[in-house]
């Protein structure tokens, strides 16, 4: 996965993540929007044929905390439900 910075202000930031699609791309909305300081998360595709693997994503914060640092304590979040998802499917199997 690799992360391509468009716009990257105080509390504002656009980006596309190359390489994955909408499965990832919703969950990240979804966990931004867990956050107090994201007053606004959401990414659109361009195209679903051509751009289907680019998801765009625009993050606005309060100020009190950077899109940058809300990125990556959604990512944190991610990787830890990933985690314990894993930790459960294991024990079961």
């Amino acid at each position: 996965m690799e992360i391509e910075v468009l716009k990257s202000e105080k509390n504002e930031m656009e980006f596309r993540i190359i390489g994955e699609d909408d499965t990832f791309a919703n969950l990240l909305r979804k966990i931004l929007h867990e956050d107090n300081h994201v007053s606004f998360a959401a990414y659109r595709v361009a195209h679903p044929l051509t751009e289907r693997d680019k998801p765009f994503f625009k993050i606005v914060t309060d100020g009190k905390e950077s899109p940058e640092e809300a990125l990556k304590k959604a990512a944190e979040k991610i990787k830890k439900l990933a985690k314990t998802l894993r930790e459960e499917i294991i024990d079961k199997v």
